[in-house]
């Protein structure tokens, strides 16, 4: 018996420890990356010893049993679903990696969980006093104790405990999904950016790292732009269509509401956000979509226009990477003689007394867990005759915990960006630049964002040799998709530092290049053979005086420069000191 899709149901599944379920959900690796977008359908040509004599065939005829057949928006359904959560919730490992996620990355919503798991711990306390009470014996001397004792049932308290799940699945799970995902989105633009994807899954690639379009939410509406001629592949909507319309025509009859709702908050306030939606093409054919939107603003920190990024990962919900749970939701719809016992705890689906306290103590916090090791059992153990020293001490340990080190220890930066329920974003490095010959940098990710960076020319952070420099510029002068491998200078470091970009141009409804996409990765190389920056050797004995030159001397022009002065300047300033830091940039 599977799950149901019902909060209420939700609340009383067992809780199953698999500990095998966290290896193929959580690793995501060179070897291990999977197929972002799903392949077509293999329509190929007989070939000679194929065809037979008589035959009017081109192609293999089409199989003529579909009740197999994979459905997108199905899917999309059962990812968003109730009982995808209660998948997730009905296994110990994959319950302790979604509540690490949520007391990680969305702090805001952790005191919820804590009220979900607390009611949930009373539900199961009553249930376990509803099996106590049902399974007491019949005493023949005593009359009282013939009629069995009703079963107690708080209607309140399941209501609140429904409540609290639907706003869990609503919010908690989309956002657990998203994360996910983009873990594996991000590593397969990296290598496919540095050209080390492996052959298999390029085909299925097609578009990574090239899909933007551009809206202005100064205009009514917040209309597109200009978008990128994979955007238009894409969506199979022409560019006299897309541009002057809002996003919304990719939306259909499948798409979540609630996916919309969270999209419209963060646009309206200008606030960057990630979500896995649901979208249509032309023909009306869906497609799970990846998509971070993020606010540009000038050297004023006004926002001008929106970036919207857009990664297709129907391959990613086809094959349920790293979900495990949804795995075992669609598992448990498709297999018609699934096991009763993965979910009731016993062959017969019997609850026992045993299994009720099993799923109340599974929820049991460290101060619970505490008390019952210190006194749980003092009656029975006493009145057994276990008071021997040795039987008392090892009550008295301490719990001895091993496991090993998890792969999903956030990055701090990433947990200072996500404490206000933002994920991080599927591209960390990026900017926009004007079309040739301009190339100046309009706007950058907040990772790039420092003084000096806005209105200044690309190619005064781009070293290295002239071939490389000379092909970049015929690329933008031609507009072309194009791929560089440079060193990227900054004010601190002469020779830089190695690093990739890929640059996309987005066109207007003229086809006129509007603003370049530029997508910068760090190569991985010379990061590994890169040496370790040290601060000089300074006297413990150097004390900064009244009449030193260092608190006396004259402001430079840098020293008298505004940030606004700062962001207009063609040049950078020739003094950094105290700025930022020389790793950011």
């Amino acid at each position: 018996m599977a799950p149901s899709s019902s909060p209420t149901a939700a609340t009383t599944l067992p809780t199953i420890s698999r500990p095998s379920s966290i290896a193929s959900t959580c690793q995501t690796n060179a070897t291990s990356l999977a197929p972002l977008q799903v392949r077509g359908p293999d329509i190929k040509p007989l070939r000679e010893e194929e065809v037979e004599p008589g035959s009017f065939d081109l192609i293999n005829p089409a199989a003529s049993d579909d009740s197999g057949r994979y459905c997108m928006e199905k899917r999309s359904e059962q990812l968003f679903s109730g009982r995808h959560l209660a998948f997730m919730l009905a296994d110990q490992n994959l319950m302790i990696r979604f509540n690490d996620f949520v007391q990680t990355y969305r702090p805001a919503s952790a005191p919820l969980l804590v009220y979900y798991f607390d009611i949930l711990k009373a539900l199961r306390a009553v249930e376990y006093s509803n099996t106590i009470a049902s399974n007491l014996p019949s005493l023949g001397d005593h009359d009282f104790a013939k009629d069995k004792a009703p079963s107690t049932v708080n209607l309140l308290l399941q209501k609140k405990a429904d409540l609290a799940f639907d706003a869990l699945v609503r919010e908690e799970l989309p956002a657990f999904i998203t994360h996910t995902w983009i873990r594996t989105a991000t590593i397969s633009i990296k290598k496919r950016i540095t050209g080390s994807l492996p052959a298999h899954l390029r085909e299925m690639s097609e578009g990574l790292a090239e899909v933007f379009c551009l809206t202005d939410p100064s205009r009514e509406d917040n209309p597109i732009v200009f978008a990128s001629e994979e955007f238009y592949r894409t969506t199979q909507y022409g560019t006299n269509y897309v541009v002057g319309r809002n996003c919304r025509f990719l939306q259909g009859p499948k798409t979540d509401r609630s996916s919309i709702q969270r999209l419209r908050r963060n646009l309206s306030v200008g606030k960057e956000h990630c979500e896995t939606i649901l979208n249509y093409r032309r023909d009306g054919s869906p497609f799970m979509n990846l998509l971070m939107c993020a606010p540009l603003v000038d050297s004023q920190g006004v926002m001008r226009y929106m970036l919207g990024a857009q990664i297709d990962v129907s391959g990613l919900v086809k094959d349920c990477v790293g979900l495990e749970s949804l795995r075992r939701l669609v598992n448990s719809e498709t297999t018609s003689n699934q096991v009763a016992e993965d979910f009731t705890g016993n062959e017969n689906g019997v609850q026992t007394k045993n299994d009720a306290f099993r799923e109340m103590s599974e929820l049991f916090d460290v101060a619970e867990m505490e008390t019952v090791r210190r006194h749980g059992g003092e009656m029975h153990r006493f009145r057994e005759g276990i008071q021997h020293d040795g039987a008392i001490s090892n009550w008295q340990k301490p719990r001895l915990v091993i496991q090993e080190e998890t792969s999903n220890t956030p990055d701090p930066q990433a947990a200072i960006d996500l404490a206000n329920g933002r994920l991080a974003g599927i591209y960390e490095h990026y900017l926009l630049v004007r079309p040739f010959p301009n190339l100046r940098i309009l706007f950058t990710s907040p990772s790039l964002r420092v003084p000096g960076i806005l209105q200044s020319p690309l190619f005064s952070r781009i070293g290295g040799s002239d071939h490389v420099r000379g092909e970049l510029t015929r690329a933008f002068a031609d507009g072309t998709v194009v791929t560089a491998k440079v060193r990227w200078i900054n004010r601190f470091d002469g020779d830089g530092r190695t690093r990739w970009l890929h640059c996309t141009p987005l066109l207007g409804n003229d086809g006129t290049i509007g603003v370049w996409m530029v997508v910068i990765v760090d190569d991985e190389e010379d990061i590994r053979t890169r040496p370790k920056r040290r601060a000089p050797a300074v006297d413990a004995d150097i004390r900064p005086k009244s009449n030193s030159t260092y608190l006396t001397r004259k402001p430079t022009l840098d020293d008298l420069m505004s940030l606004s002065d700062l962001a207009h300047s063609d040049t950078t300033p020739a003094d950094p000191a105290g700025i930022q830091n020389p790793d950011q940039t």
